[in-house]
């Protein structure tokens, strides 16, 4: 019997150590620093396939992001529908479509990201192609090569205050 406190209480702290990081989840709007407007989705759709957009920074759970670590990488997940943020049909193509699909377990490097740069303003790379974040004349999220003097390239990470 004297076993089994010691255990519960681990039991127990575990339990509440786990409710505290998930209410502790962190939101952040992801602000391009060429325009100003946050990434968001086309209608702030909650639609698997929903392209990606830039939009003026409001107070929108559509807006708003967390940066999960998978390994290396990250996952760029929405707030509003889960899903994360992926290249579409896995495209390694300049102008590759960027959308929201369901996060995939197995065959997910299209979904997956890393910082390219130093300080607060960065590229997203993509881990299946190689290609940065960047958007087009039409204000649409896209992928392509990295150029030092595209600001459309760049990245902001503000937290979202609750």
């Amino acid at each position: 019997m004297s076993r089994l406190i010691p255990i519960a209480a681990i039991i127990i702290s575990l339990t509440f150590a786990t409710a505290a990081l998930a209410a502790d989840a962190k939101y952040v709007k992801i602000v391009n620093v060429s325009t100003g407007n946050v990434l968001a989705l086309v209608d702030d759709s909650e639609e698997a396939g929903a392209r990606a957009t830039l939009a003026k920074d409001e107070a929108n759970p559509a807006r708003q992001w967390k940066l999960e670590k998978d390994g290396d990488q990250l996952k760029i997940v929405n707030r509003k529908t889960g899903k994360v943020v992926d290249v579409n049909e896995n495209s390694k193509d300049e102008g590759g479509e960027i959308i929201q699909w369901d996060d995939k377990t197995e065959d997910n490097d299209n979904q997956r990201w890393s910082w390219d740069g130093t300080g607060e303003e960065r590229r997203l790379k993509s881990k299946n192609s190689g290609l940065v974040l960047d958007v087009n004349t039409e204000g649409k999220v896209i992928q392509k090569k990295s150029d030092e003097k595209a600001k459309s390239q760049l990245w902001r990470v503000v937290d979202v205050k609750e």
